[in-house]
């Protein structure tokens, strides 16, 4: 995840994503805390190790609590800022002369991704109805596949 976040840091706003990824990685070491004194507490008996296991699984709730509403507002500011990017996919032309398609062709084959969203959303641009209906940009090619055509 932090390694994502770095590569696509630059592509979105940080102010969620990084409040976001900090707290999923706090979560899974508080997780991982948790995990362990479940363990000791099974091989002790003890009243107090089991109230500390009971109140660290509360935290680790609401850390995951939080972490999940954070990442769901995330999406929908990221639907808001990949808004523009749709009107850049009606208008690509496919052609390595527009400074628009090659942009959408670079975005695709830097992020291994096809589309805004999925590659649904090159079924709705003025491209792929003139294309004949079957063809995708060579972009949304996955590298491990080197006979892809676009087809």
């Amino acid at each position: 995840m932090l390694i994502k976040y770095g590569e696509y840091s630059r592509f979105f706003s940080e102010s969620y994503m990084t409040l976001t990824v900090l707290v999923t990685v706090t979560s899974a070491a508080l997780l991982l805390v948790t995990g362990c004194v479940g363990s000791w507490v099974s091989l002790k008996d003890s009243i107090c190790l089991q109230g500390l296991f009971v109140y660290l699984l509360v935290v680790v709730f609401c850390v995951k609590s939080t972490a999940s509403a954070l990442a769901y507002f995330h999406s929908v500011t990221l639907d808001t800022e990949m808004a523009p990017f749709s009107g850049v996919f009606e208008n690509y032309t496919g052609s390595s002369e527009d400074s628009n398609s090659r942009s959408v062709d670079a975005m695709q084959e830097e992020l291994k991704c096809c589309g805004v969203k999925n590659y649904t959303d090159w079924l709705e641009t003025t491209w792929f109805n003139k294309s004949g209906k079957l063809r995708f940009p060579y972009s949304c090619c996955n590298v491990t596949f080197p006979t892809c055509n676009g087809t």
